[in-house]
């Protein structure tokens, strides 16, 4: 039993040790040339499967144990793994051999033998720039071996795909210096064909979004994106190295942003170029589609590389391809279509395009007579030209159409303006005369109007007048009947011959005809009064005794009041000024205006006093006032009524304003006894109020007014 596990140990111990052998070492020297791949039977190969392994596993038994010579590796369709490759290299020669290691994949590892230590060097794409080692902008680490010098190298070309399985790959050191550093210039004319170039495009983008800012016109602006989508990809390795050194990560977004942009872009100038959505509707939906598609597709295709879906990148490149064929068949059809119509767009593009078509073809043919590289950029500046001038004439053709139809609708505008001018002017002599007409019934209504409210202060004046004419009618018939009896008496006496007694009757007869005239003449007065305030006003200004006015007045109104309400009644004070002059007014005209202030302020009172409790025991008082001040005289009626609110007050002397119910006024009395005041007189009226407090009107008349 123990011969038997002894030899199973020592079986297992020789399989172990027969799958630890390293593979031969590979010679080099000084001859090997420029780049190298290391044969098969001189390296190993590991596939862990697994997402990463590092240095310190591979090193262990599990790891080692699963090297294998690439033919022996078996192929398996699994998308991506973890690689690692192992070798020797033996300088072969007497003398020192440089030698370098090339990391053409996105980040690689290198450990290297060192006197019993691994040495560990790394470089590739996606390294940031401080962390490289050796050429950084070729990913090439240089070693040096001494004369007869063995090396064991570990090479970790990390996360690969089954398609692309990656083969160790040496270069000699001093041939890639002579290759692209020895005798090198700083700038090669290939950099400053590239450099114009790309100042030409970013000239072109800046020249089109001046005509978009001009015209607005969306063909300039996607024209201009699309351009600068072209610099930025000319300008890749530049930017790759100004802005993504230490970024690395950033650089695939960029890439597939810029390029996504690029195609976009084309396809909308493609769009708006040839005026697809007009002439080809059906057809331009498709390319709104697709250049949707594109957008998405460039997103997903960041996301595959990023996460490595294969499958996935497969599925949506192959679309991606297919909407490109179908683009380019119908984009061909499209433009035949438009030759054929002898579009001047369509042979513009033909021009611009063709050369750069064919440049592949052009190339390599005079690259045999020249040896220069330029064929492609000069076609590529070609065709942007080309375009540019198309746009250029566009932009021309477009300010030659907009100047017509400014023209045109500059004579459809002056057209339309004579014939309305006739309208306006037909429509403002109907107008014309519809407003001389209206104008007329104004007047002849506001003479009405103003008619009506003088009779409705006549009414007013009405009860009072006959209150006051009734006085002294009573006087005159009174003293007539007694004048009656004492001329009986008087012939009585006379017949009895009592010449003392008759001569007694005689003059009382003689006294009680005094009274009768003086009553009549009263009577005289207050008709004249009456009918000075019902006729119209001559205009002719007198010297007036105001305080004898507004005397007057205040009684007719007061009695004419009472005549309609007999349970009325209402304190009168009179503030007159003894020594007021005369002043020079139109008696009629400032009658009515103290009228119609003497009624206001009884209906105030009134009103107050119906609305007011009997335990308040209001007692309705108005007072008139009157005195000189400095060159005028001043009249202030001013009762303890209703009052007039602080928001109509600016609004009571407006023509038609009235605060009283519906066919109780006509809301011109203010209005007039403000013309007659400040227009005929030159004076002013001044209202202080509270409401439910009362209010006071101040007329003030100047002096000598002519």
């Amino acid at each position: 039993m123990k011969k038997h596990i002894l030899y199973f140990l020592l079986f297992i111990t020789f399989s172990a040790i027969a799958q630890n052998q390293w593979p031969e070492p590979f010679p080099v020297n000084n001859s090997i040339p420029l780049d190298v791949d290391i044969p098969d039977e001189n390296w190993q190969q590991l596939n862990t499967w697994e997402e990463e392994v590092s240095f310190a596993k591979v090193l262990t038994p599990k790891y080692t144990a699963w090297f294998k010579n690439p033919e022996d590796i078996d192929s398996d369709m699994r998308t991506d793994f973890h690689s690692w490759a192992r070798y020797k290299l033996k300088n072969t020669s007497d003398i020192p051999v440089t030698i370098t290691f090339s990391a053409s994949r996105r980040h690689e590892h290198i450990y290297i033998s060192q006197k019993g230590k691994w040495k560990h060097l790394q470089s590739g794409d996606m390294v940031p720039w401080s962390e490289r080692d050796g050429l950084k902008d070729l990913s090439k680490i240089p070693y040096t071996l001494a004369p007869n010098e063995t090396i064991s190298v570990y090479h970790d070309f990390g996360d690969v795909t089954f398609w692309s399985n990656p083969s160790p790959r040496l270069g000699n050191y001093h041939k890639v210096i002579d290759r692209y550093y020895k005798d090198r210039p700083n700038f090669t004319s290939d950099d400053l064909i590239s450099f114009g170039f790309f100042g030409f495009m970013i000239f072109a983008v800046i020249f089109n979004l001046f005509f978009y800012y001009v015209t607005r016109e969306r063909v300039y602006m996607v024209f201009s994106l699309m351009l600068t989508a072209s610099a930025f990809l000319l300008a890749e390795n530049a930017i790759s190295y100004l802005a993504f050194s230490e970024w690395r990560s950033g650089y695939p977004f960029f890439l597939t942003f810029v390029v996504t942009l690029f195609i976009v872009m084309l396809l909308h100038t493609v769009r708006f170029f040839f005026r697809v959505p007009v002439h080809f509707p059906k057809w331009d939906k498709f390319l709104v589609y697709f250049s949707v598609y594109i957008g998405l597709s460039g997103a997903l295709i960041y996301l595959g590389i990023v996460n490595r879906w294969v499958v996935f990148l497969i599925v949506v490149i192959a679309i991606a391809v297919l909407a490109s064929i179908v683009f380019l068949v119908a984009a061909i059809i499209m433009i035949i279509s438009f030759l054929r119509k002898k579009d001047k767009e369509a042979r513009l593009f033909v021009i611009a395009s063709v050369p750069f078509i064919f440049s592949p073809i052009i190339d390599p043919l005079i690259n045999l007579i020249f040896p220069f590289n330029w064929v492609i950029t000069t076609c590529g500046m070609w065709t942007i030209m080309v375009l540019s001038w198309g746009m250029f004439a566009r932009f021309k053709s477009l300010q030659e159409t907009n100047a017509r139809a400014k023209l045109e609708r500059e004579e459809e505008r002056n057209r339309l303006i004579a014939e309305q001018k006739k309208e306006l002017e037909q429509l403002v002599e109907e107008r014309t005369a519809e407003l001389t007409q209206s104008l007329a019934e104004l007047k002849q209504t506001q003479n009405q109007l103003i008619q009506s409210e003088k009779m409705a202060s006549l009414g007013e004046l009405t009860a009072g007048i006959a209150h006051e004419i009734q006085n002294p009618l009573n006087f005159v018939n009174n003293f007539s009947e007694v004048s009656i009896e004492l001329l009986e008496e008087l012939k009585e006496e006379l017949q009895k011959g009592d010449t003392e007694e008759a001569i007694a009757i005689a003059g009382d007869v003689t006294q009680n005809l005094e009274k009768i005239n003086h009553h009549g003449k009263r009577a005289d007065g207050i008709v004249k009064g009456m009918l000075q305030h019902s006729r119209a006003s001559s205009g002719q200004k007198e010297p007036t005794d105001i305080n004898a006015l507004a005397d007057e007045y205040l009684r007719l109104a007061y009695h004419g009041l009472r005549a309609k309400d007999k349970s009325f009644n209402a304190e009168l004070i009179t503030q007159f000024d003894e020594n007021l002059p005369k002043v020079n007014t139109i008696p009629q005209d400032l009658g009515r205006v103290l009228l119609n202030l003497f009624t206001n302020a009884f209906y105030a009172t009134q009103e107050k006093k119906k609305n007011a409790p009997p335990e308040a025991g209001f007692s309705p008082k108005l007072t008139v006032t009157t005195l000189q001040k400095d060159n005028g005289i001043e009249i202030r009626v001013k009762d303890n009524g209703t009052g007039i609110p602080e928001e109509i007050q600016d609004k009571i002397l407006q023509p038609f304003f009235t605060t009283k119910p519906t066919g109780e006024g006509t809301g011109l009395g203010l209005s007039l006894s403000y013309d007659i005041v400040v227009k005929g007189h030159g004076g002013s009226i001044d209202i202080t109020s509270e409401e439910g407090e009362g209010a006071e009107f101040k007329i003030v008349l100047p002096l000598g007014t002519p």
